[in-house]
């Protein structure tokens, strides 16, 4: 998986692109399978489990059991990566951390703008109701998508959109809760919050792998049982535990294998599924993808630009090597997405439907464009270098 050693660059997969590769083949087995026998897919995929003891944490379904609880591994990663180049990296101080933050917030307000206004424009109720189907970033998918753009590319590129993809993410799952368009438990939220608090009082003290894995469940439990997106717990349970050069680096390295060896690739294959049957009516599904394309592209590009120019104007710090043609040419790659949008899609509209089915169709077709665009625009961009 390593590119070092003296054959490293004659390999065909890498671990730079090794989660684009695995990604690409759950999205593709996802689509075969959803056509061939959409039956054995939903079956699969979407049937309801009737098991007491994982009800109360929301585990219903074999996609809740990869996006709730795989999917925690994959941010648990994420959240030891931000926390080693807060302490010693990139992120050392908030000047370095403002852009991607702001790039995200404006990326997320450009989008819900444009959807709205698409749907006073073309008559849509659908895109007006949903103007935060379009708003949120998956990390996973736009990381592994970057490694497609080569070598060449900024090490710090990475480092910024996984920023702004992790703000992203968090933003707008606050703004799901906050919207009504999904119902948290009030109590055990505030449970959640408490055990946050309390964990991140003893970790002052505490260090090391064992407390590390018990912070991350205990935490995970109690957003499973408030209804609030567990897998946050990973980058919870990676923050608030002080960065530990002895198991913390361990650590990171597990969480990123398992990543790209299991759970990138099932969750690609229990989310990419299309129910095509779903799209009876022509007309809606048309303006519903067509619009969420262009919503996605361009208020993305649009407002992750003028966001991360907003925080330069406050006098933020971005690392000479990204560019202004490199960060707006990579914020297309943020129009990639389709988990907390399709989270946000459900709890508005009817699984069954057909505007879910034309959002889900819609999210995927604005993340192939997205994906092709802005690899092939960031290795025009970086082929000098």
């Amino acid at each position: 998986m390593s590119r070092s050693g003296p054959h490293g660059r004659h390999r065909v997969v890498t671990r730079d692109n090794a989660p684009a590769v695995t990604l690409v083949l759950g999205l593709v087995a996802a689509l075969a399978w959803s056509a061939l026998t959409p039956g054995s897919y939903q079956s699969i995929v979407s049937t309801r489990w009737h098991v007491p003891v994982l009800a109360p944490l929301g585990l219903t379904s074999m996609r809740v059991l990869v996006n709730s609880g795989l999917m925690t591994i994959f941010f648990f990663g994420v959240g030891l990566e931000l926390t080693r180049e807060r302490r010693t990296g990139a992120l050392a101080h908030w000047r370095h951390a403002l852009p991607p933050v702001a790039g995200a917030l404006g990326g997320m307000t450009a989008t819900a703008v444009l959807s709205f206004v698409g749907g006073e424009v073309l008559g849509s109720s659908a895109l007006r109701r949903g103007w935060g189907v379009p708003m949120a970033t998956d990390v996973a998918f736009t990381l592994g998508i970057l490694a497609l753009a080569g070598r060449r590319v900024p090490p710090t590129l990475r480092l910024f959109l996984l920023t702004l993809a992790v703000a992203d993410d968090v933003f707008s799952v606050v703004i799901l809760a906050l919207s009504g368009a999904s119902h948290p438990r009030m109590a055990e939220l505030g449970i959640a919050l408490a055990t946050t608090v309390i964990a991140a009082v003893l970790s002052r003290r505490r260090h090391g792998g064992p407390w590390r894995a018990l912070v991350l469940i205990v935490l995970w439990c109690a957003l499973a049982l408030a209804r609030v997106e567990p897998p946050l717990a990973g980058i919870l349970a990676a923050v608030i535990v002080p960065w530990d050069p002895q198991h913390a680096p361990r650590l990171e390295d597990r969480a990123n294998r398992w990543s790209i060896l299991v759970v990138l690739p099932l969750f690609a294959l229990v989310s990419c599924g299309v129910v095509w049957s779903h799209l009876h009516d022509t007309s809606t599904v048309l303006t519903i993808v067509f619009a969420t394309i262009v919503v996605r592209i361009v208020g993305k590009t649009i407002g992750i630009t003028s966001g991360v120019a907003l925080a330069r104007l406050a006098h933020a710090r971005l690392d000479p090597a990204l560019t202004w043609p490199i960060v707006t040419t990579a914020s297309t790659l943020c129009a990639i997405g389709f988990t907390v949008p399709l989270l946000f899609a459900g709890a508005l509209f009817p699984v069954a439907s057909t505007t879910y089915g034309a959002f889900t169709v819609g999210l995927l077709a604005a993340s192939l464009c997205a994906a092709v665009l802005g690899t092939v625009l960031l290795r025009l961009l970086t082929r000098t270098r």
